[in-house]
C-alpha cells in the first residue's frame, strides 16, 4: 500500500493490524521526521524497552547484519509484536543496504513490526518496488511540497487574517516556501499567530518566510564548514524549535565531510579542482562549487578524522539522551567550528 502523507492522514486512526512493515522514504526529510515521530506514536512503539524494540541504523545494519537476521527470526519474549526499526537516512551505501533485503520475503513476516526510516530513496529504486509489491508494507512517500497546494493554503490563512494580496505577490511568496514540510508547517504557524488588527504588508510577510523557510539543513551545514558559526547556529536554534531530529543532521554532516575526504584524495591524486568538482562520482551541484572550494581550503584530512570522531560520540550521545540533543549538537558544532580555524 502506497500512501502519500501530504493527501493523507493515515495517522488519526489506529492502523490495520494487517499491516506490520512500514517503509518511509523519499526526499523531504522533515516529513520523513514527522512521519516516522507519528508512526512511532499510532503504533506505540518504546524505543526505551530493549526487549520489545530493537534499532538498526546504516552503520550496524552493514556491519553486523547477522544481528538484524536473528533479531527478524526469532520470537518474542512477549505476547505482543516486537519491534525492529532500521534508520537508514544516511543513504551512504543504498545498494550495499538494497541487498541485505534481496532475500526477505517480506509478506513471509507475522510477528515482528518492522519500521524502514529511508531517505533519498526513490519509487523507481529496487528496495522501494520490493516493498511497494509486498501486502503488509504500507509505504509512506515522502517528496517536496505541491506548489498549487502550498499556493492555495497560504491564501486560506491569509484569507483569516484579512490579509489581502495579489496574485504575484502570492506566487512570490510561495516561491519562498521551502521544501521541508517541518519549515513549511512552522512557516503557516507563525502566519497562524500573527494580528489580526496588526496592518501586515507584503514586505513583513516576505521577511517573516524569508527568516523560517529557505534555510535548509544542507545550508546550516555548508555554513558550518566554511567557519560562519553565528550563522549555522541561528540556524540550528531554529531547527531545534521545529524538533528536526538529530540524527538528520548529524547524517547530512557525515556525508559531507566523507565527500571532502573524497575531494582532499583527489586533490592529493594530482586532480585539478575543476576536474575534482566536475566529477560525476561526487555528484556535486554547480551552485555548490564556491562553496566546496571554500571548504578544501580551511580542512585537512586529520581536521576531518578529528570531527568524524567527536561526531561519532555525539551520535551516541543524542540517542542515549534525546531530551539533551540539541545541547550535544551545539558542542559538535563549536568543535567544528574550532577545528575549522585550527
Amino acid at each position: 500500500m502506497k500512501i502519500n502523507p501530504l493527501n493523507i492522514d493515515i495517522f488519526s486512526k489506529k492502523i490495520d493490524d494487517s499491516f506490520n512493515i512500514f517503509y518511509i522514504f523519499g526526499n523531504n526529510l522533515g516529513l520523513i521526521d514527522i512521519c516516522y515521530s507519528k508512526l512511532k506514536q499510532n503504533l506505540k512503539i518504546d524505543l526505551d524497552d530493549p526487549f520489545k524494540t530493537n534499532y538498526f541504523d546504516e552503520n550496524r545494519l552493514l556491519i553486523n547484519s547477522e544481528s538484524f537476521f536473528d533479531e527478524l527470526n526469532s520470537i518474542s519474549v512477549f505476547d505482543e509484536k516486537k519491534t525492529i526499526i532500521v534508520d537508514i537516512r544516511q543513504s551512504e551505501k543504498k545498494n550495499e543496504i538494497t541487498k541485505i533485503f534481496n532475500d526477505i520475503n517480506f509478506s513471509e513476516i507475522k510477528n515482528t513490526k518492522i519500521l524502514i526510516i529511508g531517505y533519498l530513496f526513490k519509487q523507481n529504486d529496487i528496495l522501494s518496488r520490493k516493498m511497494m509489491n509486498s501486502k503488509n508494507v504500507m509505504c509512506f512517500t515522502c517528496y517536496e511540497e505541491d506548489e498549487y497546494k502550498l499556493k492555495k493554503k497560504l491564501e486560506q490563512e491569509l484569507g483569516k487574517k484579512n490579509i489581502n494580496l495579489n496574485e504575484t505577490q502570492i506566487h512570490e511568496l510561495t516561491n519562498k516556501f521551502s521544501k521541508d514540510s517541518k519549515i513549511v508547517q512552522n512557516t503557516f504557524e507563525k502566519i497562524r499567530l500573527l494580528n489580526k488588527t496588526q496592518n501586515i504588508n507584503f514586505n513583513q510577510l516576505q521577511h517573516l518566510i524569508d527568516n523560517n523557510s529557505d534555510k535548509t539543513i544542507f545550508e546550516m551545514i555548508n555554513k558550518l564548514l566554511i567557519g560562519s558559526y553565528r550563522e549555522s547556529s541561528n540556524l540550528l536554534t531554529n531547527f531545534e524549535t521545529i524538533s528536526t531530529s538529530s540524527i538528520s543532521i548529524l547524517n547530512i554532516i557525515k556525508s559531507k565531510f566523507k565527500l571532502l575526504k573524497r575531494c582532499i584524495n583527489m586533490r592529493e591524486n594530482g586532480l585539478s579542482e575543476n576536474e575534482i568538482l566536475n566529477d560525476k562520482a561526487l555528484n556535486i551541484f554547480y551552485k555548490e562549487h564556491s562553496i566546496v572550494l571554500k571548504m578544501l581550503d580551511l580542512w585537512t584530512l586529520k581536521k576531518i578524522e578529528a570531527c568524524l570522531f567527536f561526531l561519532f560520540k555525539t551520535e551516541i550521545n543524542c540517542k542515549a539522551k534525546k531530551d539533551f540533543e540539541y545541547i550535544f549538537l551545539n558542542q559538535l558544532f563549536l568543535f567544528i567550528y574550532f577545528k575549522s580555524k585550527v
